[in-house]
Formats: structure tokens, sequence, C-alpha cells
């Protein structure tokens, strides 16, 4: 995700004068403008791997989602484990935190996934044409 690399195959990811190829689906936390400002821990695809996707990935069969071509792809902030410290040790929330940087809570947050915030949003449609 930092290295704006394809997440299957590790490869750098498709870029043309539209921006980076994403795929995106609506979440909870998603602003009233998505797909513009949506935030996403998935890293960009080069194209061949997001045809693969679009064909094979089960989330994606149960799921309405949008291809995207994004100029600018702002690291946001991360998800993980958070931890606090109390009079008898450390304890561990059982759920997720989505923190931006900067948020002071995320000196005890175990980090497990880098989100981006996509803007300046182009949507492509279900298909890769354009």
């Amino acid at each position: 995700m930092y290295s704006m690399k394809c997440q299957i195959c590790g490869h750098p990811a498709s870029r043309n004068e539209d921006g980076w190829l994403f795929l995106d689906w609506r979440k909870r936390y998603d602003s009233p403008t998505w797909p513009e400002r949506s935030l996403t821990g998935m890293p960009p695809l080069c194209e061949t791997h997001a045809r693969l996707s679009i064909a094979e990935c089960p989330h994606l069969r149960n799921t309405e989602f949008v291809v995207l071509r994004v100029r600018t792809p702002r690291l946001w902030g991360y998800s993980g484990t958070p931890y606090k410290l109390t009079g008898d040790g450390w304890t561990v929330d059982e759920r997720d935190a989505l923190l931006p940087f900067g948020d002071p809570s995320l000196r005890a947050v175990l980090a497990t996934r880098l989100y981006r915030e996509l803007r300046n949003v182009t949507v492509v449609g279900g298909s890769l044409a354009g």
C-alpha cells in the first residue's frame, strides 16, 4: 500500500492520466461523498489483476463495487488492535480501531493495515475500459 504496488503481484500498480487503479465498495465509515474521499485499506492493482479480482474474488461477487482511477491516493492512517495500559497491565480491545495519522491513540495500536483516502476520483465503472 505504501509503495503503490499491485496487491496481487507486487509489481507497479496501473497508473494513467486519470490516476491509480483501485477497486472500492461502500463501507460504514465512508463519507457521503463516496467514492470521493473514501478510505481504503486495499492497495491498488495492475490491470491484469484487477480483471482477475473482478472475475474471481468471492467478496466482490457479493458486494456492489466500483472500478476507480484515483489521482490523489493520500496516506490517511492505520487500523489495528488498540491496547490500553491499566493498573493491572495492558488490556486489549476486542474491536479494531481505525485512526488517522496524528491521533494520540495510535501510540497504543498494533497496526495491521495502512489506509489511504481516495481523492480526485474518476469512476471507471464495472469494466476497465477507458
